[in-house]
């Protein structure tokens, strides 16, 4: 029975560190001693430590709260922006409605921005701002009198990434253990901890604790994977 492979580099950082959590949780309840991993679990242990570290500095950062607050503000323009439009489109002027659903179209594309990643809504708003500068959108706007609401989103914008950039500045002034470090630690030791347990299983070791070991970190391993699937817009990710 071989552990199911999982691309860990694609996890969010607390999905990654739940992730790793679950599975200390199972090494430390059947213990390091009887799976035969002491030495390689405790470059692991030492490793998702420095980790969590990373994480809780990045979580209890000055700049979380602001952050949260702007991203607030900044879904409540857009929507306003996006309500306003709407409204348009119902218009008794066809001459109104008309460009209502030019821009329209253009909201639509872009979906519901405020369910995206924080980093990915900044990345929406200014491909979307930038597409109002064609002529037939920008002319759309100037009827429509929306100029104001279009400045209002790109300062809200901006002003959220600016605290993004001085959250990551902050994050690598306070830890040696940058988070993206600490990741890639965290895994090469996981993955030698699986290997040595496949090299184990492929031996000859055929303990019920040790299948039951296996069967549970496949079960981790697939939660997992599941979660990743949503996340990417797939059914199921394959075995």
């Amino acid at each position: 029975m071989s552990i199911i492979s999982i691309t860990l580099t694609r996890l969010k950082n607390e999905q990654h560190a739940q992730f790793h959590e679950s599975v200390h949780t199972l090494f430390q309840r059947v213990t390091p001693e009887t799976l035969g991993i002491v030495a390689i679990y405790a470059l692991y242990l030492q490793a998702f430590k420095n980790e969590l570290e990373s994480l809780s500095l990045i979580v209890k950062s000055e700049l979380t709260v602001q952050i949260s607050e702007q991203d607030r503000v900044r879904d409540g323009i857009f929507r306003g922006f996006s309500d306003t439009v709407k409204g348009f489109r119902n218009h008794f002027d066809p001459d109104m409605r008309e460009p209502a659903n030019r821009l329209w179209n253009v909201l639509l594309h872009y979906g519901n921005i405020s369910k995206k990643s924080l980093d990915a809504q900044t990345a929406a708003i200014n491909d979307m701002l930038r597409e109002f500068q064609r002529d037939e959108l920008k002319t759309a706007i100037e009827i429509l009198q929306l100029q104001q609401w279009c400045d209002k989103i790109d300062e809200e914008n901006q002003k959220f990434h600016q605290l993004m950039m001085q959250r990551y500045s902050e994050s690598v002034g306070k830890t040696t253990y940058r988070m993206k470090t600490a990741r890639v630690e965290t895994d090469k030791y996981y993955r030698a901890i699986t290997n040595e347990l496949d090299i184990q299983e492929l031996t000859g070791r055929k303990t019920a604790e040790f299948n039951e070991t296996l069967i549970e970190l496949n079960a981790i391993v697939k939660r997992f994977k599941n979660i990743l699937a949503q996340q990417f817009g797939k059914l199921k990710i394959k075995n």
